[in-house]
């Protein structure tokens, strides 16, 4: 009986300290949301920096999709994604964009101790091109986002 009462004493004490050292649960995602990439989309590239008044880092990723080749060029299909580092908090998404170009380009121009994302993009989504498929004409776009008393915002 002595036995019985010390092994039932030890497997309480055992599951209380096994309590203290558990692990919650693993996320079922790694590096962000699901629901921020939408469908056809992929990560392209990611960068660390500090976008707001908040300590704390914020990620910034480019998703991408492939929108066309030609000769010279190829067209993309991309926009952006803010994410607290830490919580994975969804801080802003962008609209989506057509460029030749994924660049993720993140510079702190104004000397703030803030980053602002910098982006190229087609006006409208429209280019054309000669019957061969080179020369590209389109109007460019250039475009900064940043965060600015407490809200994301284009310029």
């Amino acid at each position: 009986m002595k036995k019985v009462l010390y092994l039932l004493l030890f497997s309480v004490c055992f599951l209380q300290g096994w309590a203290q050292y558990k692990v919650s649960p693993a996320r079922d995602w790694d590096r962000f949301p699901p629901e921020v990439q939408k469908p056809g989309f992929g990560s392209h590239t990611s960068q660390l920096v500090q976008m707001d008044n908040d300590p704390a880092l914020e990620e910034v990723i480019l998703f991408s999709a492939h929108n066309g080749h030609y000769p010279y060029f190829d067209l993309f299909k991309n926009y952006y994604v803010i994410l607290d580092h830490y919580t994975k908090e969804v801080k802003y998404i962008s609209d989506v964009t057509i460029s030749t170009e994924r660049d993720l380009i993140l510079e702190d121009r104004n000397m703030d101790g803030k980053y602002e994302l910098y982006r190229r993009y087609f006006q409208d989504g429209q280019f054309s091109t000669d019957e061969s498929g080179n020369k590209l004409a389109v109007t460019w776009m250039y475009d900064r986002i940043e965060f600015d008393s407490q809200e994301w915002k284009n310029n």
